[in-house]
């Protein structure tokens, strides 16, 4: 049987229970009252009144502590259904990399009170499909309430972003061409996950030239498309070091790389160290993730 794609649960322990050993998840935690001190991948946060925490894709949950008036909504979203999601929100949004470059360094946020009401209303909605009699439909409906949601989130993101750099007067920058292709690398890098590591690839699969993809990332981000593509190789890396017990060998193998030895080179000259040596450093908390 499948899985939903979308679980909301009010109970932190039976969610992580039933899917906290299930990597294809993400973990959203919305706090409706109380305190909540929360570990994933080895980072403490704080969650208060209203607040909402993004995890990472594929965190691992680790040490919470709550106050006894802790009231939260618990939402596991399958990583397919999420990365679906956000990229049909921020497909024809001109602003979509500062916004996911803005969520990535700004995990919990703040609902105001229009997205309180927000939130709420959308749970009334999820709990409306939570019945077993169709569950592929009632799935598919909660994924498009979740997409409104999501658009929701973003537009409010957008505003604190002009509060923060006091860009709101700037003629906003219309999306072109390229926007649309450097859009379409970002979805690649984030389903391969670092098993594809060659500009060519990526280049072909887009049907243009390495040169002209890397003047793309340049143009829209002001890096390379080399650098993206290892920058997102090494989150990969450091997720399968640090929350599986893998060894390297099966590492090398699951993230494709030719053979073991240019594995080995390429976690040092990321890394800072060997790949071994980097998990255990990270056990024993002298560095973070």
């Amino acid at each position: 049987m499948l899985r939903e794609s979308i679980i909301i649960s009010n109970n932190l322990e039976e969610l992580l229970r039933e899917y906290g050993q299930d990597s294809s998840y993400s973990l959203i935690i919305y706090c409706l009252q109380g305190r909540l001190q929360i570990e994933a991948n080895n980072t403490q946060y704080l969650v208060s009144e209203h607040d909402l925490l993004l995890c990472e894709p594929e965190a691992i949950i680790g040490k919470y502590l709550y106050s006894p008036d802790l009231k939260c909504h618990y939402i596991a979203i399958k990583r397919h259904a999420l990365d679906d999601i956000i990229y049909l929100c921020m497909r024809d949004d001109d602003k979509w990399w500062e916004k996911s470059q803005y969520l990535q360094q700004h995990p919990v946020l703040h609902l105001n009170e229009r997205q309180q009401e927000l939130a709420s209303l959308f749970e009334r909605i999820f709990a409306l499909y939570a019945d077993e009699e169709q569950p592929d439909l009632h799935d598919k409906i909660r994924r498009i309430f979740a997409q409104a949601a999501v658009y929701e989130l973003l537009s409010w993101i957008e505003k604190t972003m002009d509060t923060d750099t006091d860009t709101g007067t700037e003629e906003p920058r219309r999306m072109g061409r390229q926007d649309v292709q450097f859009r379409r690398f970002a979805h690649m890098l984030n389903e391969t996950r670092g098993r594809q590591r060659e500009v060519q690839w990526f280049a072909n699969e887009m049907a243009i030239t390495p040169k002209y993809l890397t003047s793309i990332c340049h143009t829209v981000c002001g890096r390379s498309a080399l650098s993206l593509i290892n920058d997102t190789t090494v989150r990969e890396m450091k997720r399968l070091l640090t929350q599986t017990d893998m060894s390297t060998k099966e590492i090398c193998v699951e993230m494709n790389f030719s053979s073991l030895s240019f594995f080995c080179k390429f976690a040092k000259q990321h890394l800072g160290m060997p790949a071994n040596d980097y998990r255990t450093a990270y056990a024993q908390g002298k560095i973070k993730k």
